[in-house]
C-alpha cells in the first residue's frame, strides 16, 4: 500500500490503472519495480515484482551553503537532489542575509523532504538527502571531522585546482553568500585546512554558485 499522498498523484495526476507497471524508491537506495493491484482515488496498493539496492555514492558530498534572502535556499534543493547531494547544511556566515527561526525550522525542513522526494520521483535518485539545522560558519568549521576532504568556492585569486580525494568517506563543498566569504571566514577556512577553487571569474547568485559546484564535483568524481 502506497502513501495517501503518493496514492492521489498516481491516481488523479498520472491516472494510473490495475496492472499498469510502477517504479517506487524508498530514499534509502532502494529501487522497486512493481505492478498496480488496487487503484482508488486516495489510495493504490501493488505488488513488488523485482527489488534493486543502488550502492550509495562514494565518496558522498555534502553541501554546505548560505542561507539566502526569500525562498533561495528552497530553490536549491531539486537540482542538487537531481546531482546526487548526500547532506545539505544550511551556513549562516557574516554576510548572510537569510535565515530560519527556530519555531519555523520544522515546517522549512518537512518542505525541504518534499521537495527532495519531488526530485528524486523525477529524476530517479534513490536516495535521499539529510538536512542539517542552520550552523555557523565557524561552528561548522571548527566541527569538521579530520576524515572530511573540504573545498570552498571563491574569487581570490590564491585558489588551486579542485581535485578532492576519490578514495575518502566524504566531500565537504563550502558555498558562500552572494557578498562573498568575510576575510575572517578565510582566515578560518585556512588555518582549519580547507582548500579553496574557482568557479571561474565572474560572482555568481548563490543558486548558480551551488549546482556548478556539485556538477564541478560530480564529474571529476566520474573521470
Amino acid at each position: 500500500m502506497l502513501p495517501a499522498s503518493e496514492s492521489t498523484h498516481l491516481a488523479r495526476v498520472l491516472r494510473i490503472k490495475e496492472g499498469d507497471p510502477v517504479e517506487v524508491l524508498d530514499g534509502r537506495g532502494g529501487r522497486f519495480t512493481a505492478q498496480c493491484l488496487q487503484v482508488s482515488r486516495s489510495l493504490v496498493t501493488v505488488h513488488i515484482n523485482e527489488i534493486q539496492q543502488d550502492a550509495a555514492q562514494v565518496p558522498a558530498i555534502r553541501m554546505a551553503i548560505a542561507m539566502g534572502k526569500g525562498n533561495k535556499w528552497d530553490d536549491l534543493i531539486r537540482p542538487l537532489t537531481e546531482l546526487g547531494v548526500s547532506v545539505l547544511t544550511p551556513l549562516l556566515t557574516e554576510r548572510t542575509e537569510g535565515s530560519v527561526s527556530s519555531s519555523k525550522l520544522q515546517d522549512k525542513k518537512e518542505r525541504w523532504h518534499k521537495l527532495a522526494q519531488e526530485a528524486c520521483k523525477q529524476s530517479g535518485n534513490t536516495r535521499m538527502p539529510n538536512f542539517d539545522d542552520p550552523i555557523t560558519f565557524t561552528e561548522f568549521v571548527s566541527g569538521i571531522a579530520h576524515k572530511d576532504d573540504c573545498w570552498m568556492t571563491s574569487l581570490s585569486p590564491h585558489t588551486t585546482s579542485f581535485a578532492p580525494k576519490r578514495n575518502g568517506e566524504r566531500i565537504s563543498i563550502f558555498v558562500g553568500p552572494e557578498g562573498g566569504w568575510s576575510s575572517q571566514e578565510d582566515e578560518i577556512a585556512q588555518a582549519a585546512g580547507v582548500n579553496s577553487f574557482s568557479l571561474g571569474p565572474h560572482v555568481l547568485r548563490l543558486e548558480t554558485a551551488a549546482v556548478s559546484a556539485l556538477a564541478v564535483a560530480r564529474q571529476y568524481l566520474l573521470c
